[in-house]
């Protein structure tokens, strides 16, 4: 009888690379992203004609923040994207984080650009956009106990009665409810972006002309 584990299918898979999952930190491929309107939770008209615009123009990387993330690893990564380009477009680095972690968020924007003014080679320019989206969230609709009241009279028996629940109660009974979550997206590049300075409005500490 053979040894167990000697086939060469068990050679083969004994020996497969491990894959390495994607942690917080590593920004989303370009190729593996939804649309930038639908990862920054951006939906209204002129904000999808903008975003279409960015994403078509420019090298746009983005980076989500949530409460585990290393500020110094954003940082890093963020720093990385605008200064190391292998192509000539400008580039764009967008930190994400919903309304509990926007915090850190600002916090890692605030740092990069303190690193960026440092670069006395190249500029030290930085320019800055903000939008605000809003995320739906589902919340399980309460069951919410049935009011049962009990009634004593003398010695008759106790009787339930249940409240009756209005058409309105009953039609939305088991729906989920939503609420809105806002969404932080803070853009952060080199150059002047025309389409997103019209759309919401420019920081800088560039010298005014």
């Amino acid at each position: 009888m053979a040894a167990i584990g000697s086939s060469g299918k068990g050679n083969r898979n004994s020996h497969s690379p491990t894959k390495r999952k994607r942690t917080d930190t590593d920004p989303i491929p370009f190729n593996k992203r939804a649309r930038l309107e639908t990862s920054l939770n951006l939906s209204s008209t002129e904000d999808v004609k903008t975003l279409q615009a960015v994403e078509s123009k420019y090298e746009v990387q983005v980076h989500s923040v949530i409460s585990s993330s290393k500020i110094q690893k954003k940082v890093v990564s963020v720093l990385q994207h605008l200064t190391c380009s292998a192509t000539n477009k400008t580039t764009v680095s967008i930190l994400r984080a919903k309304a509990p972690d926007t915090g850190k968020l600002i916090s890692i924007a605030e740092i990069a650009k303190r690193e960026l003014e440092k670069r006395t080679e190249d500029g030290c320019v930085w320019f800055q956009y903000i939008a605000l989206g809003e995320e739906l969230k589902e919340i399980p609709r309460d069951e919410g106990n049935t009011v049962v009241e009990e009634t004593k009279l003398g010695g008759v028996d106790d009787d339930d009665f249940e409240v009756m629940k209005t058409p309105f109660q009953r039609a939305i009974e088991g729906q989920p409810r939503l609420r809105g979550v806002p969404i932080m997206s803070l853009f952060l590049c080199r150059a002047s972006i025309e389409e997103l300075k019209k759309r919401y409005g420019e920081q800088t500490n560039a010298d005014p002309t």
